[in-house]
């Protein structure tokens, strides 16, 4: 979650102030649940009382390549002062613990961008639609047909239509002109009533996670070598 970022300008250290930050803790102590206040602010502001500090606002989401529900793993946002860009680090070791955050330098660089068409879950799909009845063949040559048209798309480009179970995955929308060529690279296998089924298959099964829509899935690395960037 992201509240105020504050970066304290002298010393170079932010916080994430949130709505959690007051939060008690419960713990388990002799055969009743104990609640303990916590001010997850206190320490910091304590430790920079005094100092000039300024508010940054996000450049990204907090990513990380751990789901959205692993309360416990290292994410990475870019923020900025509205001249300068900063590279935060997000990170706890217990589950027990507040987060930590570091300024860090360096940058967020996506890397190996893959996509995914969902063949089985498309063939599952299928067997269950009682209008369906094509043969397993023809099945196997659709899908053929998807993976070969998905390979000519720039992943840079599609239309999310769902996230995925961490910040680097999505799901993705066939645009219009996709589905058509998969349609016509179908022509010579499927009859036309079988074509006007599948173009309806399509497209009941291209929204949100569907079985038509593609994965997604990014890698991220830290580019630690450079000093901060300027907007």
């Amino acid at each position: 979650m992201i509240g105020k970022l504050i970066r304290c300008i002298q010393c170079n250290e932010v916080i994430n102030m949130t709505e959690w930050d007051f939060y008690p803790q419960y713990i388990w102590n002799e055969g009743e649940i104990k609640e303990i206040k916590m001010d997850d602010r206190k320490a910091f502001l304590q430790r920079h009382k005094g100092h000039k500090m300024e508010e940054l606002t996000p450049v990204t989401p907090f990513i990380s390549d751990k789901t959205y529900t692993e309360p416990v793993k290292t994410c990475y946002l870019e923020a900025t002062n509205g001249s300068e860009k900063f590279l935060i680090k997000k990170w706890r070791n217990t589950i027990d613990d507040p987060f930590s955050y570091e300024i860090i330098r360096g940058r967020i660089e996506i890397k190996d961008i893959k996509v995914k068409v969902q063949s089985n879950d498309i063939k599952k799909q299928i067997q269950m639609e009682k209008n369906l009845c094509i043969s397993e063949e023809k099945v196997d040559n659709f899908i053929k047909g998807v993976q070969k048209e998905v390979e000519k798309l720039n992943p840079e480009k599609l239309e999310i239509s769902a996230e995925g179970n961490t910040p680097l995955d999505s799901y993705c929308r066939l645009n219009n002109d996709c589905i058509e060529q998969i349609l016509t690279r179908c022509q010579d296998k499927f009859n036309q009533q079988e074509l006007n089924l599948l173009r309806d298959f399509v497209l009941q099964n291209n929204q949100y996670n569907d079985v038509m829509t593609l994965m997604v899935r990014k890698k991220i690395c830290i580019n630690c070598s450079g000093k901060y960037t300027k907007c």
